[in-house]
Order: C-alpha cells, then structure tokens, then sequence
C-alpha cells in the first residue's frame, strides 16, 4: 500500500505536471481547430473562385461559338 509520505509528493507532481499538461493540451487542440477552420474557410473560397473562372471560361466558349455560327451563316 501507499505510505502517507507519498500523497503530498504525488500531489505535487499532479499540480506541477498533470494539470498543466491537460490544459495546455486543450490550448493546443483550441488551436488546431481554429487553424483547421481558417483552412477549410480558405478552401472554400478557392473553390469559389475556380467555380468563376470555369463560368468565365464557359461564357467564353459561348461567345467563340456564336462568332463561329456568324461566321458559318455567313457563308452560306
């Protein structure tokens, strides 16, 4: 069994060590989600980005294929 030394030391390394591991754990993990949102949040914009530049490139399509059918009518 555990001698009654031994409380106050182990006491002691819980205050010292544990307790201070745990929340700076949870300062860390506080952290990377907040990190992890700023990424995702990046992404996203990004993504909506890309989503206009292929509308752009779309529209573009279209226009070249309405000079393309002028010019086709035009012939003929």
């Amino acid at each position: 069994m555990m001698d009654d030394s031994m409380i106050p030391i182990l006491a002691i390394i819980c205050s010292l060590v544990l307790a201070p591991g745990i929340i700076f754990g949870f300062i860390l993990l506080m952290r990377k989600n907040k990190n992890d949102l700023e990424k995702m949040k990046l992404q996203r914009e990004i993504s909506e980005i890309e989503f206009k530049r292929e509308e752009l490139h779309l529209k573009s399509l279209q226009e070249e294929n309405k000079k393309y059918d002028r010019v086709i009518e035009g012939k003929i």
